[in-house]
Order: C-alpha cells, then sequence, then structure tokens
C-alpha cells in the first residue's frame, strides 16, 4: 500500500473538517432564517435604522387629541354622542378632507340621531369597527359596528387593528381583515382615500375566523406628537384657526393617560407607549407615501443569508487566519449595511441569521482545524521521533520533554524542540558540506544550486554559485553531457583535464526525500591531480625497476655467467652497470625536483653557465668538443635554487656534449629577450625529428635524452617549477647559433640593488 504524503494527509484532514463546518452552519443558517428565533435581533436592527433614518411628518395629517385636558373641562369618558356629533360638525365647517374617528361607538345611546345627522352631513367621516375574537355564540370571530343610522352615514367602515411583535412594538399593521363573513380595510386605508368609497379599495377575501392580509409594515415619524395635534376642546370652542385643519386629513383619537390603547413603536423614546391614534396616523402616511417595506420571502431569505457565509467558508480555504478575521467583519458588516440599503429602497432583509452564519462558522472553523492541527502534528511529532535516520542524529541537538501546562502548551513546546533540531539539523548538513575537503554543491532538480562549499566557489572563481546553473558550470569546465553521471558508477567519464593541468573527478548523486522520490542533487568535484601524479610516479617507477633497469641488471648477470672472459665483456659489464646508475641517479634527481622543498637565492645566472662550463670541459676536451661559454660582462640576476639550476645547465651541456660529433662545437648564449632572461644551449649534433620533439621532457621518451629518458624531464621539472620556459623551439626573432639541437630557456629576472 503506498505511503500517504503528510501534506496530503493533512489536506484531507483540514477538507474534512472543513465540509463538517459548512454543513453544520448552512443548516443552521437556513433553520435560523426559516424560523423566528432571530426576530427579536433583526427587530432591533430594524428599529435602530428606522431611528437613524426617520421619515418625516407628512403635512396633510393631523390629530385632533381626545387629552387629558379634554377630559377635565369636557367632563370624563365616555362623552356624550352629542359632543362627537359637535366636534364632526365643527371639522366639517373647517373644511377637512377626510376624518377618520378612532373612536368606537358599539352601543345606541339617545344621541345617536345627532351624531348620524353630523357624520351624513359631513360625509367624509370614516368609522371604527370592533373585531372580537373569540366572538359570541361560539363563532371564531365577531364584528360590531356602530348602530345602524350612524353606519349608515359614515363615508366608510374599518377596522382598527393593530399586530405587535413578540416584543410588543408595533411595526406593521394589516390592511385589510376578514372576520364575520365581513371583510374590512384598516381605518388608515379608508382615511387615506378621500371619499372614496370603500367597496373600491376592498381587497381580499371573506373567511371563517380572523384573517389578516396586506400587513404594511409602518415608517414612523420621530417624536411623542409625530404630527400636528390640536385639543378636541379647543375645537369645539372654535379655539382652532380654520387654516389649521383645513384641507388636512385628520385622526380623532385619545390620548389621555389610562385611556385607550398604546403601544411601543421603533420611534417612541424607551419606556413611552405612543397612543394608537398617532400609529394610526404612521400607517396613514405609509399610504399616502405609497411606502410598503415588502419583507423577502424566507426562503429567499434564507438563499441571501448563505452568501457571506459561503465568502467565509471560501476564505477559510484561501485565506490566512487574520485576513479571515478582517474578512468576518467586513461580511457582517456588509450584510448589515445591505440590510439598511434595501430597508430604505423599500425591502426588508433580516440580517441577522447571516451574520449568525459568519459569527458561528469562525470560531467553529478555528476549533475544528485547531483540533486537525493539534492531530497532525501530534502525529508527526511521533513519526519524527520514531524515525530511525534522526533518533541518532538527535543527541546533538537534545530537547527537553514537557509535562507541565495543557495539552496544546505540550504539544506547541514540543513542536518548537523539533524545530529546533530541524534548524540544528541543518545547520550541520550546511557546516558539512562546507567542510568537506572537496568541491560539493547541493542542487534542485532542475540543476540550480542551493548551496556551494568554498572549495567549490575557489573552482569557480568570479561566480556566484547559489542561483547558478549546473549545465552553465559544466560548460565552464567543458563538459556537454553531464546529466549521464547522475547515479552512475565510477568510470572513465566521469574526470576531465583543466586547461591548468588539473585533474577533476565527479561524482552527482540523487537526494531522495523520506518518501523516497528524487529532491534534488548533490555534485562532487575531487581534485584528483595528486592522485594521478602519484600513479604516474608509480608507473614510472615500475617502469624503471621493471624495465629500465632490469635490462642491464639481466645483462650483466648474464655477462659474469659467461665462460669466455675477456675485456670486452668487462667493458660492457661497465656500460651496463654505469647505465644502471645512471637511471637511479636520474631518477632520483626528478623526483627531487617534483618533491623537495626548493631553496631560492638570488644568482648570477651566466656564474651558473660557466660553472656548468669548467665542469664539463675535461669531459668535452676528451671528445675533442669545442665548448664555447663567453665571458659576461653584465649580469644576470634570477631567483633561482643555484644547486638544481647548476644541475639543469650541466645535465644539458652533457647530452649537447654526447650528441655532438668529435671537432664539433656546443655554443652557450645568454642574453635579455623582452622581460625575462634567455639561455640557449645548442649542439652540433643531428638534431631532433617531429616525434622526438612531441615527447622531448617526457620521462623514458629515450631517444635524444641523458640519463635513459630521465635527464630531460629533470631539466623540464625544475625550469617549470621556478615559473620559466624551456622548449626547442626558439623565440620570435632569435636566431638558433648552431645547426644542431638548441635548447631556450627564459626565466624571470631579478632587478640589482
Amino acid at each position: 500500500m503506498p505511503k500517504i504524503e503528510p501534506a496530503t494527509r493533512l489536506g484531507a484532514q483540514v477538507l474534512i473538517e472543513w465540509l463538517i463546518t459548512a454543513a453544520i452552519t448552512i443548516g443552521l443558517v437556513v433553520w435560523l432564517s426559516l424560523g423566528q428565533i432571530t426576530q427579536r435581533g433583526d427587530n432591533v436592527f430594524y428599529d435602530t435604522v428606522s431611528v437613524i433614518n426617520p421619515v418625516a411628518a407628512h403635512k396633510d395629517i393631523a390629530v385632533v387629541a381626545i387629552d387629558d385636558r379634554s377630559l377635565a373641562e369636557i367632563g370624563p369618558w365616555p362623552w356624550p354622542r352629542a359632543v362627537h356629533a359637535d366636534l364632526v360638525q365643527r371639522l366639517g365647517d373647517i373644511g377637512v378632507t377626510s376624518v377618520g374617528y378612532d373612536v368606537l361607538f358599539i352601543e345606541p345611546t339617545p344621541d345617536d340621531a345627532a351624531l348620524a345627522a353630523s357624520v351624513q352631513r359631513s360625509g367624509n367621516v370614516y368609522l371604527p369597527v370592533a373585531v372580537d375574537t373569540p366572538g359570541l355564540n361560539g363563532s371564531l370571530a365577531t364584528i360590531s359596528p356602530p348602530p345602524a343610522n350612524i353606519a349608515a352615514g359614515a363615508a366608510g367602515l374599518g377596522h382598527v387593528i393593530l399586530t405587535p411583535d413578540q416584543d410588543g412594538t408595533v411595526r406593521a399593521s394589516p390592511l385589510w381583515v376578514s372576520a364575520d363573513g365581513r371583510v374590512l380595510p384598516h381605518l388608515a386605508l379608508l382615511a387615506s382615500a378621500s371619499k372614496t368609497p370603500a367597496t373600491e379599495v376592498n381587497k381580499g377575501a371573506a373567511g371563517d375566523g380572523l384573517i389578516v392580509t396586506d400587513s404594511r409594515m409602518i415608517r414612523f415619524p420621530l417624536g411623542i406628537e409625530p404630527y400636528p395635534t390640536v385639543s378636541a376642546v379647543d375645537v369645539l370652542r372654535g379655539e382652532v384657526s380654520a387654516e389649521f385643519l383645513k384641507d388636512k386629513r385628520v385622526l380623532v383619537g385619545a390620548t389621555a393617560q389610562g385611556m385607550g390603547d398604546r403601544y411601543a413603536t421603533p420611534n417612541s423614546p424607551r419606556g413611552y407607549l405612543s397612543p394608537g391614534v398617532y400609529i394610526v396616523g404612521a400607517l396613514m402616511q405609509s399610504v399616502l407615501d405609497d411606502w410598503n417595506i415588502r419583507p423577502l420571502n424566507r426562503w429567499l431569505t434564507a438563499l441571501l443569508s448563505l452568501i457571506p457565509l459561503t465568502m467565509i467558508l471560501a476564505g477559510f480555504l484561501v485565506l490566512r487566519p487574520v485576513a479571515n478575521t478582517v474578512l468576518g467583519f467586513a461580511l457582517i458588516a456588509a450584510t448589515l449595511a445591505i440590510s439598511a440599503l434595501a430597508l430604505k429602497a423599500g425591502h426588508w432583509f433580516p440580517p441577522l441569521a447571516a451574520c449568525a452564519g459568519v459569527i458561528v462558522a469562525w470560531p467553529l472553523w478555528s476549533w475544528r482545524r485547531l483540533a486537525a492541527a493539534y492531530r497532525y502534528m501530534q502525529s508527526e511529532l511521533n513519526d519524527l521521533r520514531a524515525d530511525p535516520e534522526t533518533f541518532h542524529l538527535a543527541a546533538l541537538s537534545p530537547t527537553a520533554k514537557w509535562t507541565s501546562g495543557d495539552e496544546i502548551s505540550r504539544q506547541v513546546l514540543a513542536l518548537r524542540g523539533a524545530l529546533k533540531q530541524f534548524r540544528d539539523f541543518n545547520r550541520y548538513i550546511n557546516q558539512s558540506v562546507r567542510s568537506l575537503p572537496d568541491a560539493a554543491l547541493v542542487a534542485d532538480l532542475d540543476g540550480s544550486v542551493l548551496i556551494a562549499n568554498p572549495r567549490a566557489q575557489n573552482l569557480f572563481p568570479g561566480t556566484t554559485l547559489v542561483g547558478a546553473h549546473l549545465e552553465d558550470l559544466f560548460l565552464r569546465l567543458g563538459m556537454r553531457e553531464w546529466r549521464g553521471l547522475i547515479g552512475a558508477a565510477p568510470g572513465v567519464r566521469d574526470e576531465i583535464q583543466l586547461p591548468d593541468g588539473r585533474a577533476l573527478q565527479i561524482a552527482i548523486a540523487p537526494l531522495v526525500d523520506t518518501t523516497e522520490q528524487s529532491a534534488g542533487l548533490i555534485v562532487r568535484l575531487a581534485d584528483v591531480t595528486q592522485l594521478r601524479a602519484a600513479e604516474r610516479e608509480r608507473q614510472r617507477t615500475l617502469q624503471l625497476l621493471g624495465h629500465d633497469m632490469r635490462a642491464p641488471q639481466v645483462s650483466i648477470l648474464t655477462l659474469l655467467d659467461s665462460d669466455k672472459r675477456s675485456e670486452k665483456i668487462e667493458d660492457q659489464i661497465r656500460r651496463n652497470a654505469r647505465q644502471t646508475l645512471a637511471l637511479a641517479e636520474g631518477y632520483v634527481q626528478l623526483s627531487r625536483a617534483e618533491n623537495q622543498m626548493l631553496t631560492f637565492e638570488v644568482a648570477n645566472l651566466a656564474d651558473l653557465v660557466t660553472e656548468g662550463v669548467d665542469t664539463l670541459w675535461p669531459q668535452s676536451a676528451a671528445k675533442g668538443v669545442e665548448l664555447i661559454a663567453p665571458d659576461y660582462e653584465h649580469e644576470y640576476l634570477v631567483d633561482v635554487d643555484a644547486a638544481l639550476m647548476r644541475r639543469v645547465i650541466i645535465n644539458l651541456l652533457d647530452n649537447a656534449i654526447r650528441h655532438t660529433p668529435t671537432g664539433g662545437l656546443v655554443a652557450c648564449q645568454l642574453s635579455s629577450y623582452e622581460d625575462k632572461v634567455l639561455l640557449i644551449i645548442c649542439d652540433e649534433g643531428p638534431g631532433l625529428d617531429d616525434d622526438m620533439r612531441s615527447r622531448l621532457f617526457q620521462p623514458f621518451a629515450g631517444g635524444n635524452v641523458s640519463g635513459a629518458g630521465l635527464g630531460l624531464a629533470f631539466v623540464h621539472t625544475v625550469i617549470q617549477r621556478h615559473g620559466g620556459q624551456i622548449s626547442v623551439d626558439p623565440p620570435s626573432g632569435v636566431t638558433p647559433p648552431t645547426s644542431g639541437a638548441c635548447f631556450y630557456i627564459t626565466l624571470p629576472p631579478v632587478e640589482a640593488d
């Protein structure tokens, strides 16, 4: 069964927790939107918006109040209906548009005729009916209209039912009710439709019981007495200017303490109950202004309430906690603002369910995410502790075991310890890479360098390795195909020769993570120059011992075992012995030239040449070869190991004498060439062919080389270690003094004090 990635496991846990949070909060929002639980909170918001954005009182509405002063001066309630008849008559004489007389006239009295006459004469008086639930004689509802003569003269009969919400506040009222087989409009609806028969604005259908329809939400003006108000006693006494009430829609109702119905409204001050006549006035203004707030359908409300919840749920998946907090507050503020704007536009969208979804989703998600993170953190810490790859390394970075505090605190402290170990391990790895004796690079799978040690930096001077690409680095080393070395066994391909003569061995190993997936590359660039030099020295030694020295020794043994002794055999034995000694001496000299510490001193190269000529003069004289070394008045100062440089000159002179025929000439010249000291040693021998030139300075090259192939290798090594050059080709503008082989040596000069 494949191992599940930790990140995949955590992602699955987070997704499951998100789905659980989404399911719970979506169900909650739908339940709240369809139910009544948030109604009280929504009403508080509705009231707040109503106070912040109040409506001005309608200029055509006025109130005639049956107040405490009217009761004190006219008499206690109920008043004789003749008083009401007089009040209706006075309002008709003033010329009001309509009169909504919010006083119930149920029982007949002796004064009904006078009131009926006044009502009929005015023609614009609308009277209320009483609606009782339950009704009489077991009926569900009973309508009690005014006496027949009064009702006959009224412009219309309407109900005055107000429907407070659960908190006792009136925010809406039905415009139509159906009861006792009749359909009645609200008194406010009648009074707002001047002299319009009720039958022409009838709406609804009769039915059993009390049925309310077309509930109209009310906009309340601010103030205890929002509409112009006069006392009924002032109207009866004619003390009110006709202009004050003329062409107004007048409502007559009780405002005296302890009399009539009183209700709380969204705009009423705390603890104050508004008389019903003012509520009827506010409803009438809503009709006149055609201001009809339409509550949204509950399912539509639920759907809209899910939008902010959906946004915060989406934010949980893509945003950080701080951003989600900001988003949550922004969504709540936006929901409230949209609800307020919709209310101003005539639509009521209860915002609390939507806000509750956001408010509940955030702590629920935080809790579930914390639980998922805790489980993941605990699982990963247990896996880390059980990992055999890091078990022993943990001793390098011990952490304390925490037993105090709550579980979350302990896990956080354990995670802190694990992170410290991780940082320590990372530092140990970096230190290990930097302290490697060879150049090392760590790169990603694309080849971009992530880590480079100082030896790698020395290999690529002037290049910033971190961020560089392996492709470019290998091109600088002269390699185009390098990916084939990834994970390959050591072979010929993994070693290259640099222009400066150094040899590099390259190894590239893949880095794998805990899931055995390739994560990067580690490149080792080992300088094997000395190793290859040692191998060449070994091969040279084996050749010396196995062939060059073995051959003359075998010859000597063969000659010694011969039964015939002669002077010729003894000369041959002597020559083989000398050859063996020459090989040994040449090998020793070459090894010293390559490995021993040089002792530099300032010397006159002319003196060293003279000493070499003096040393070999007997040999050249015996062979009949003229050895020329002119006297030099000018000093050619060089910083050299005098003993080795003297040996170089002697080797070259000896080689020239041996290859110069009798009567020939060996010439030495010293001069300044450009900014160097130039030494030329030439013979009159047969010269050098092309094959000999190509391998002249190689050990055991044979041919025109003293010491059986080691003399010129010694010369070449010493000259190079002194920063000079040796060649058999003349420098530009230099003419060879003889026709044989010539050696041209250049050395850096030393200025005389």
